[in-house]
């Protein structure tokens, strides 16, 4: 529904509640002012125009405050998008600072994530599989994982989510 939806359905309610409102008044006043007693009839015919002013204000104050709650959870989920679009590789190297990975450990969780193998990433790092592995180990073991499935679990819950991963 778009904004201008809600606030034309809340510009009818608001219009609804003032002609219903306007008839009350009208009907009280002339009721008092001309000395007229109240008949049964007459009696429940305010008591539904009363209701039914009460219930549009209700129904307008909680269209409102529906309408904030969804903006807030709009301008809530561009946020998100915005991190995961723009600033993901700035959020990365945050999350590898809470990890205390060293250079060399973002490195390697760098190329984990693209998918490489140990030997893959040995070979882009002119380095020895064993070192990988080593760092491999003390990654994981940092992050509180045991395996690079479980590693893409939690980066990808760290940024789906938009909790911090334990």
């Amino acid at each position: 529904m778009s904004r201008n939806a809600v606030f034309a359905g809340m510009g009818i309610l608001l219009s609804s509640m003032a002609f219903f409102g306007f008839d009350v008044v009208s009907d009280i006043s002339a009721h008092v002012l001309g000395g007229l007693s109240y008949t049964r009839s007459d009696l429940v015919h305010l008591v539904f125009e009363v209701l039914a002013v009460a219930g549009l204000g209700y129904a307008v104050v909680t269209l409102r405050a529906y309408h904030l709650l969804l903006r807030a959870e709009a301008e809530a989920t561009k946020d998100t998008i915005q991190m995961l679009r723009g600033n993901f590789d700035e959020v990365l190297q945050n999350k590898f600072e809470d990890w205390g990975l060293t250079i060399a450990e973002r490195d390697v969780t760098l190329l984990i994530i693209r998918g490489l193998s140990v030997a893959e990433i040995a070979s882009a790092r002119s380095t020895a599989q064993g070192t990988i592995k080593t760092q491999s180990t003390s990654i994981f073991r940092k992050i509180g994982v045991r395996s690079k499935t479980e590693l893409m679990s939690v980066i990808i819950d760290e940024f789906l989510d938009g909790k911090p991963a334990s």
